[in-house]
């Protein structure tokens, strides 16, 4: 007797960060059933690069995953790219990358179809799908690393923009004559508030060396120099948040990244409070500010359900 059993779908996703490079093989409920990272290999190359993540997913399709099927491969990277082309064309994080077609090179050393987003995004769609967002279609996410990825959902779908490059929420303008932004611009959101930003307005209010956790840590203990400059760095989120919330009026705004894996929560009530006299008041009815549940998960997820959303036979 034939076993009619389906094979049950999975997919890889991978974030792929200018230091980091992970590689996950997700069900399609959102469990991560396996994984390997590695540091990302800029010095030799986007083809070495490529040829990581092909180990790094070959290493996962163990004898055991007889009774399932990988569908393809999702990918978050940093952009500007494009989705079409699978393309990445140019950015900082990833030196040498410039017009190189990542799909393509995966897929012929994968032997699996190939699907690329923006690693903001697809941090989005993992929230959205998996985690804090999970049911809701107007949604903002806000990824706080070295700089500020931004995703934005309206009535369920993403924005992309003309040509894939919508919503880098990072370099909304903050201080029109502040301080200079390697986007080239002055006074950028991510240039005062991403967590390399908190950790440098950290250092220069305690004048010494201190850590973001170390940060908040100081702000529970009820530190003056802690709490001033968190409320320093409050406000300027809450000016930033308040703009996104006049123009796409959410139903939440979600906050990610390494900043809020390591104990920025206390941040989101603080700009709750403080965006109340910067935007509408009726676009801060039923309104959350909330931190990601997903913590790392958010683009891993997000990515695999690139190829679960897209995947057609």
């Amino acid at each position: 007797m034939k076993n009619n059993i389906m094979p049950t779908p999975l997919a890889f996703g991978v974030d792929l960060g200018g230091t980091n490079l992970r590689v996950a093989l997700v069900s399609q409920e959102g469990k991560i059933l396996s994984e390997r990272r590695a540091r990302t290999p800029i010095e030799e190359g986007p083809v070495a690069t490529a040829e990581l993540m092909n180990r790094l997913a070959r290493d996962q399709l163990a004898p055991s995953l007889a009774n399932h099927r990988v569908l393809g491969i999702g990918v978050g990277s940093p952009g500007p790219l494009s989705r079409a082309e699978k393309t990445i064309f140019q950015t900082p994080n990833l030196p040498g990358f410039d017009n190189f077609p990542l799909g393509k090179r995966v897929e012929e050393l994968l032997g699996m179809p190939l699907w690329l987003d923006n690693d903001a995004k697809c941090a989005t769609f993992g929230e959205a799908k998996f985690g804090a967002a999970r049911g809701k279609r107007n949604v903002i996410l806000l990824t706080f690393g070295t700089g500020i990825g931004g995703g934005v959902l309206a009535d369920g779908r993403m924005i992309y923009g003309k040509s894939d490059g919508a919503c880098e929420l990072g370099h909304l303008t903050l201080h029109p004559e502040g301080r200079p932004c390697k986007c080239g611009n002055r006074g950028c959101f991510e240039v005062y508030v991403s967590a390399t930003a908190v950790e440098r307005r950290a250092i220069e209010t305690a004048g010494r060396k201190v850590s973001n956790l170390e940060l908040f840590q100081a702000e529970a203990r009820g530190d003056s120099w802690a709490t001033s400059c968190l409320v320093e760095i409050a406000r300027d989120l809450a000016i930033g948040c308040a703009s996104l919330v006049n123009i796409f009026e959410p139903e939440m705004i979600v906050f990610g990244g390494g900043l809020f894996s390591g104990g920025g929560g206390p941040l989101c009530s603080m700009v709750q409070e403080n965006i109340r006299d910067r935007c509408f008041k009726s676009s801060q009815r039923g309104l959350e500010i909330v931190p990601s549940t997903l913590l790392g998960e958010a683009g891993v997820l997000g990515a695999a359900s690139l190829v679960f959303d897209n995947h057609t036979t």
